[in-house]
């Protein structure tokens, strides 16, 4: 009988992959023999999978005494919204702060990733989820290229993960990432109060999607399109954006272009310099250039209903 060790490497390979993808710890895979844990280990540590708080509570921090472990490429959380306000962000918090990465620069302090997905929701009160500034310190020990927060609802039913109260909190952790190329948020609520810039001037960011967003503000979007420093953003998509509600109507391209022709006269927000002169009609330019909004669900019945689901002008 063939034993599981004379298989060839290429196939031990595939078979440790999904041996740690079905265990429901997957840590016991790597401690059969050091033979194994050799050939396991950056399968475990390359793409980190989150499914449960359970799964990022028994996550191991070291195996076979290593003084590191493999440094992952990706992290993704995806927690049902039956596990919202338990502290998912204080868990994930342990697991990043508890085991100690393989860096390839000794000299940073966060772990540099390619990709990191949330697929969760977030509260309101003191839970750990997200309800106060404190509750998202997990996001200071990362510095993805890529990071996508959805609602872990299908896709057709609008609902909110990233509530209003969160929003600033989040915003601001975004500022301390320097690798940062390409945002992606959905089903997100912004606050009513738009007195401060929500939006972060994110130099490396390349392309930005909000998705089933309520309560969008124009002003701030127009001014970050525009901004001299976002000279490396080459997309904004903007789908199922609202105004204010769901029952309102859906943000136009429009919407942001007479936001720099009110701010240009002073309307809103006061005089700012980048809209002075004649260099409002090159921002303008910009604004058609990069901006793409789109409708993607549509409703049965009220709200801004369109003719056809694509691009609005």
């Amino acid at each position: 009988m063939m034993n599981l060790l004379d298989l060839p490497v290429e196939l031990l390979i595939r078979a440790l992959g999904t041996a740690i993808v079905v265990h429901p710890i997957p840590a016991y895979v790597l401690v059969l023999n050091k033979f194994i844990y050799g050939i396991a280990s950056p399968i475990l540590y390359k793409h980190l999978y989150f499914s449960s708080l359970l799964a990022m509570a028994r996550f191991p921090s070291v195996i076979w005494g290593s003084d590191t472990v493999w440094k992952p490429r990706t992290i993704t959380v995806k927690l049902a919204g039956g596990e919202v306000g338990k502290g998912a962000f204080r868990q994930l918090s342990h697991v990043l702060k508890s085991i100690p990465f393989r860096q390839d620069d000794m000299d940073t302090t966060r772990l540099e990733l390619e990709d990191f997905r949330l697929c969760m929701h977030t509260t309101s009160g003191g839970d750990n989820d997200g309800g106060d500034d404190q509750s998202f310190l997990a996001l200071d020990f990362v510095d993805p290229q890529r990071f996508k927060w959805t609602g872990p609802d299908p896709a057709h039913h609008f609902s909110i993960a990233i509530v209003a109260s969160t929003v600033n909190a989040l915003f601001a952790r975004f500022r301390m990432w320097t690798r940062l190329q390409d945002l992606h948020l959905s089903n997100i609520a912004f606050p009513r109060e738009t007195k401060e810039l929500f939006f972060p001037v994110l130099p490396t960011l390349r392309k930005l999607y909000l998705g089933q967003a309520t309560l969008v503000p124009v002003v701030p979007l127009a001014r970050l399109v525009c901004d001299p420093q976002m000279e490396s953003l080459i997309i904004v998509r903007l789908v199922d954006c609202y105004v204010v509600s769901i029952w309102g109507p859906r943000l136009r391209r429009a919407d942001l272009e007479r936001a720099v022709v009110q701010v240009h006269h002073g309307i809103l927000a006061g005089k700012d310099k980048r809209f002075e002169g004649g260099q409002y009609s090159a921002l303008l330019d910009r604004i058609r250039t990069v901006v793409r909004c789109e409708a993607l669900t549509e409703r049965i019945i009220g709200g801004d209903r369109v003719e056809r689901l694509g691009v609005l002008e």
